[in-house]
């Protein structure tokens, strides 16, 4: 029996597991926390956390979300899924929790990866020999608090400092004079809870962000906008053929003017000429890693003064304040980093890592998942999505193709030059949300058909009903019977070559 063994139980490392107990595989899953769920797990939330997708496009093909969960879940409920979706595919019993992956060393044919307990007591080292590896540890790993002169001097001096996944239950923020540092989600939603707990809330942000709101002109619920192939089409792909051929060239007029129209509706419905914060950039450049979902109630408390938008940057802290770039000082007794996190593979090879990752920390990555160069290693998560879920869950399948031979892929030199030409693009035409290269959105379904096309599997999934699936939602559950399709492909015969009549047999001769 072949063995795999996975880093992560989040979203992505679950979905593989699952997918790899379906082809017969050994499975090991190793998890730093105590709880599946990855970003969703428990010492990872704060108040107010929540998904940024409506719940129905936030699912595995064959596990919907409970319909008693609101329109967009909380952390918690998201977490509580998860686990769900573990025990129900039999993959809580192959996570080992508190277990840390140190190395991950090639040996013969395969892999000895090293392993050691979170908290270094009640445990040992050990060795895990497996055939494949997949890096399932997500984007989100790793909090990055940037180096500011000073942290330390505050610290000393009584202050807090933490980062936006280490808030827990806001109590550190009750009443204190609180600066929070950033401008995206996890910003917004802590600035939100701190006003809630009567701290002084400043926040401090570089460049302000297009927020997305649930509904939009108060009626078209986001899901109707941000999730469908229609919406996409909006958004000019690298390459362009039929109808967006034609909306990018004699439409694009046409599509102009509806970014336009979108950013005079969000200038207005969160008034962000009057508090500063509107975005310098276009709003569809936004349409990306750096997408923001509109945090409840946080704009009125911006337009009230219970939080206090500043622009500009942190330079340097001191006991009790931090200062600006801007020359201003701010009070603080506790400062809060929303600045995003760093994208690590430390237990990779070195060698392995110099391919895969270059030096401005950019993943090299064909359809996001493979290197040529190491075709027993996978990633899956590194292609964040407006559904991680289901691109993950693709993902995963496509890998397990890769794994068990029955997927061909472009010579090396190709896929090389295929993922260089993906990032040159990237950095040229969205500069905003490359994310280390491992940012789809908006081109979700690009990605999903590219991957599809790969397999061999039906890219339109209603077929019977295209102008349903081109103006609907996601629908995941469209994505369900993806295994069953391939298995069906491998078993059936291939097509006899063209003017040569297919062979058959006379079953009362052969007796």
């Amino acid at each position: 029996m072949r063995r795999i063994g996975i880093i992560g139980a989040g979203i992505s490392g679950l979905v593989t597991a699952k997918t790899f107990l379906e082809e017969g595989y050994e499975v090991a899953v190793f998890e730093t926390e105590s709880e599946v769920g990855g970003v969703w797990a428990r010492s990872r939330r704060y108040p107010g956390m929540a998904t940024q997708n409506p719940r129905d496009t936030y699912a595995f093909s064959d596990f919907a979300m409970p319909r008693s969960y609101p329109e967009f879940p909380t952390g918690a409920q998201v977490q509580a899924y998860l686990a769900a979706y573990a025990d129900r595919y039999g993959v809580t019993p192959c996570v080992r929790f508190g277990t840390r992956v140190d190395e991950v060393r090639a040996e013969g044919d395969g892999w000895v990866m090293r392993t050691s307990p979170v908290d270094g007591a009640g445990g040992r080292r050990e060795a895990h020999h497996v055939d494949y590896v997949v890096v399932a540890n997500g984007v989100f790993n790793a909090p990055f608090i940037p180096r500011t002169p000073g942290l330390d001097e505050f610290r000393a001096a009584g202050g807090t400092v933490l980062h936006t996944s280490q808030v827990g239950d806001g109590e550190a923020l009750r009443g204190k004079r609180v600066v929070v540092v950033g401008s995206a989600k996890s910003a917004t939603d802590v600035a939100a809870a701190a006003a809630n707990l009567g701290a002084r809330t400043t926040m401090v942000f570089r460049r302000a962000g297009w927020k997305m709101p649930k509904k939009w002109f108060g009626m078209v619920p986001l899901r109707y906008v941000l999730t469908t192939r229609s919406a996409e089409s909006l958004f000019r792909y690298r390459t362009l053929r039929g109808g967006e051929r034609v909306l990018h060239t004699v439409g694009r007029p046409l599509v102009w003017a509806f970014w336009r129209g979108v950013e005079a509706m969000l200038r207005a419905t969160q008034g962000l000429d009057r508090c500063g914060m509107r975005p310098g950039d276009p709003v569809e450049q936004f349409v990306g890693c750096t997408l923001s979902l509109e945090t409840d109630g946080f704009f009125p408390m911006v337009h009230e003064g219970r939080i206090r938008p500043v622009r500009g940057t942190v330079r340097e802290a001191r006991p009790g304040a931090v200062e600006l770039d801007t020359g201003e000082t701010v009070e603080a007794d506790v400062v809060v980093f929303g600045t995003g996190f760093r994208q690590e593979v430390p237990f990779l090879p070195a060698d392995v890592r110099a391919r895969i990752v270059d030096d401005a920390g950019v993943f090299h990555l064909y359809r996001n998942l493979v290197h040529p160069d190491v075709p027993i290693l996978g990633f899956v998560g590194y292609n964040s999505s407006l559904y991680s879920q289901l691109t993950s869950e693709i993902g995963a399948r496509w890998l397990a193709e890769h794994f068990r031979g029955d997927l061909k892929l472009p010579a090396r030199d190709r896929m090389l030059r295929e993922v260089r030409e993906r990032l040159e693009w990237l950095h040229t035409e969205r500069p905003r949300g490359t994310a280390s290269g491992t940012c789809l959105i908006p081109f979700n379904f690009h990605y999903i058909n590219d991957l599809l096309a790969d397999m061999g599997a039906r890219t339109r999934r209603a077929p019977l009903n295209p102008v349903r699936e081109f103006l609907l939602p996601v629908d995941p559950s469209l994505y369900k019977d993806l295994k069953a399709e391939l298995d069906l492909k491998r078993v059936a015969p291939a097509p006899a070559p063209r003017g040569i009549p297919a062979r058959t047999t006379d079953t009362a001769s052969a007796m």
